[in-house]
C-alpha cells in the first residue's frame, strides 16, 4: 500500500483525538467509508486517510483499513 491507494475503514474509531489529555468525540461515522491514504509513514505504521465525503482525515495503522484499488 502507498499514498493514493483507495481504502475502505474496517474498524471505527471513539475519539478523533486528544486535546489536553481529554479525548474528542468522532464527530463522523467512517466505518465502511472510502478514503485515499494521503500520507504515510512506514516506520511506525502510520497511514493518514483522508474521507472526501467528509473532508476529513484520521491516522490509522494497517489493521485498521483495506485497500480495495492500489494507485500505480
Amino acid at each position: 500500500m502507498k499514498v493514493g491507494d483507495l481504502v475502505r475503514c474496517i474498524w471505527q474509531p471513539s475519539s478523533s483525538g486528544l486535546i489536553n489529555g481529554c479525548t474528542i468525540p468522532m464527530k463522523y461515522t467512517i466505518l465502511g467509508e472510502l478514503g485515499i491514504i494521503v500520507y504515510q509513514r512506514l516506520e511506525i505504521d502510520h497511514h493518514t486517510i483522508l474521507f472526501p465525503k467528509f473532508g476529513y482525515e484520521h491516522v490509522f495503522s494497517s489493521g485498521a483499513f483495506e485497500v480495495i484499488s492500489e494507485s500505480r
